[in-house]
């Protein structure tokens, strides 16, 4: 969240402790079951288009999904995402620790329909400063008024809000607090920022998937201009800009982002059986 975040979680004695106490699979080219080996070209399309190989006296034959064929009916599974949005959802290692009503980060907040996700970088370098430090941090109303969503680290991650209420952690009264869902990354010592922003793909994904939100509208905290402020938009999450701005490494982190939200949501080739 940048020097606020630094300094506010700094001033404390309990949260200095705390900080210091540890804070489109490819196919192998061959068909199962009854059918014969396919050895070229992808099959794609619905379900129409979808075919098994059979085989009749060792001469490979073409069968369509939902006919009879040799007075047996022949019927095609519907197709499947690769992978589901629970599976992908467990990957992440989301554990529910909410602010309390009595935190300030919890006052005055409204309900929300998420239209974005807003990533961020604690750029809290303190040694053990994860997850459950910071969510303790907040608990605590360590960080002022501050709130967000998540905080992810190497390990798994920590929801401070239900994801239907508002945050405090883009723009004050701007639409990133009022219509984006928080996350953010650790990235203190120790800790593996690799892994730490492939969690965080994953779990943009699946919020992606969960709200309907299309990948335009993940967004790096950067994004949101901040009124009376300078520079008006932040160098935030700064690991994942170039030169302060999205670029290279913000497009990269799309894609990943993309990679996981394709797994649950394209379906994959649905090869007809009876």
């Amino acid at each position: 969240m940048g020097n606020a975040l630094i300094h506010s979680i700094s001033g404390s004695a309990v949260v200095a402790s705390l900080l210091v106490a540890g804070c489109s699979g490819t196919g192998s080219g061959k068909l199962s079951g009854q059918g014969a080996a396919y050895n070229g070209g992808s099959i794609v399309g619905g379900p129409r288009q979808h075919y098994a190989l059979g085989s009749q006296r060792s001469k490979a034959i073409r069968v369509t999904p939902n006919r009879t064929y040799q007075n047996v009916s022949v019927t095609a599974p519907a197709p499947v995402p690769l992978k589901l949005p629970t599976s992908l959802l467990a990957e992440v290692r989301v554990h529910k620790d909410y602010l309390p009503r009595s935190a300030r980060g919890r006052r005055g907040q409204s309900s929300m329909r998420p239209r974005y996700i807003t990533i961020h970088s604690t750029q809290n370098w303190s040694r053990g400063a994860d997850s459950w430090r910071h969510s303790l941090a907040l608990k605590g109303s360590k960080l002022g008024s501050l709130s967000w969503h998540y905080t992810v680290d190497e390990n798994g991650a920590v929801q401070h809000l239900p994801t239907n209420i508002t945050g405090r952690h883009a723009d004050l009264n701007g639409p990133g607090n009022k219509y984006s869902i928080g996350i953010e990354m650790c990235e203190h010592r120790g800790n593996s920022r690799t892994r730490t922003v492939d969690r965080t793909a994953k779990l943009a994904a699946y919020l992606m998937y969960k709200y309907d939100i299309p990948l335009t509208k993940v967004v790096p905290h950067y994004h949101w201009p901040r009124r009376g402020m300078s520079p008006a938009h932040k160098n935030c999450p700064h690991f994942l800009l170039d030169n302060g701005r999205p670029g290279r490494k913000w497009r990269g982190f799309q894609a990943k982002v993309k990679k996981y939200h394709d797994l649950i949501t394209i379906q994959g080739p649905a090869y007809a059986s009876r």
